[in-house]
């Protein structure tokens, strides 16, 4: 089980790898600071935010619905203690 940082992160990760992108080419695209994406990406955040979600999927290009439409964030594969 992941707590949901960690799906947020493997999310991302699927993303990135499709589309070859590194963390700061993710940041310029997202119009976050590339501090940010270095800290999510390195499991040093305690949340990711929801304006954060936001603004990594309209950089993806995706929205918030397509990004969590994934197995990883159903309850039961969730650590949501």
């Amino acid at each position: 089980m992941n707590t949901i940082n960690i799906a947020v992160i493997n999310r991302l990760l699927e993303y990135m790898g499709e589309r070859n992108l590194t963390q700061y080419k993710l940041a310029q695209l997202c119009g976050l600071p590339f501090a940010t994406v270095k800290s999510i990406m390195q499991r040093r955040c305690n949340g990711i935010s929801l304006r954060t979600l936001i603004l990594l999927c309209n950089g993806l290009n995706i929205t918030v619905s397509e990004f969590l439409d994934h197995p990883t964030f159903l309850p039961e594969n969730l650590d949501l203690d």
